[in-house]
């Protein structure tokens, strides 16, 4: 005669009374393998062991390739990198619009894929090419630059993912409030499957194109770098 357990029966006897992340003591969460504080590092930061990005950090990257952008406005290499990639969104854009469409139709479509194509299509409106661009090259250059920073390449992608997300604004009706219109938390769950629509779209776009610009941004660096102790050099040598 066999047996028949529940979720929480099965997990208990699976993965015992305590946290399965290593060095952890706490009570697991109720049907789940991790405790409230791993689980929501799981839900918010696309693993259990992904330690926060702060913002500083973020915008330091963002800085980075912003500055770089400047300094390449007359470089034809630059334009020309630029107008594959415009071709490339475009293309992007029309598809994703099209998927849309065919779901108003009434055509029967995954939830979490139609969640991701309207997520792709509020970052594509919302945020539009250059600003989109800037963020996810100052991911990956926070990935090259620190490949220690991300614990697994679900939690990079999550990470980039949710950073756009915010910034522009694209959360699930009740994530709003009904009284203001805004959202009532920016840190509302990114499900990882519709995490995996946006993802596809956007590397199909821009690549590893963030991880290429790594080199030329520390290039940068090092010549104002250089630039600055040559500048202090000189200071000191004046009577």
């Amino acid at each position: 005669m066999s047996i028949s357990y529940g979720l929480v029966r099965t997990t208990q006897l699976v993965y015992g009374s305590y946290c399965t992340i290593n060095g952890c003591s706490k009570k697991r969460n109720s049907g789940h393998r991790y405790c409230n504080q791993h689980k929501y590092r799981l839900t918010y930061r696309g693993d259990a062991n992904q330690q926060r990005i702060p913002v500083t950090t973020q915008n330091c990257a963002k800085n980075a390739v912003k500055l770089l952008i400047k300094d390449n406005q007359n470089n034809v290499s630059w334009h020309e990198l630029m107008s594959a990639i415009n071709e490339r969104w475009s293309m992007s854009v029309a598809y994703v619009q099209g998927e849309l469409d065919k779901h108003l139709s009434g055509k029967p479509s995954d939830k979490y894929r139609r969640r991701g194509l309207i997520l792709t299509r509020d970052i594509f409106t919302n945020l539009g090419l250059e600003n989109t661009f800037i963020i996810y090259c100052s991911w990956q250059y926070l990935q090259e630059w620190n490949p220690n920073m991300f614990v697994t390449d679900d939690a990079f992608k999550h990470q980039l993912v949710r950073s756009m997300r915010n910034q522009a604004k694209s959360f699930h009706t009740q994530s709003i409030n009904k009284k203001t219109g805004k959202p009532s938390s920016y840190s509302s769950p990114l499900y990882m499957r519709e995490r995996e629509v946006v993802w596809e779209i956007l590397t199909g776009i821009f690549g590893t194109t963030g991880m290429q610009l790594y080199k030329q941004i520390e290039k940068r660096a090092e010549k104002l770098r250089a630039n600055k102790e040559r500048m202090y050099a000189a200071i000191k040598r004046i009577e």
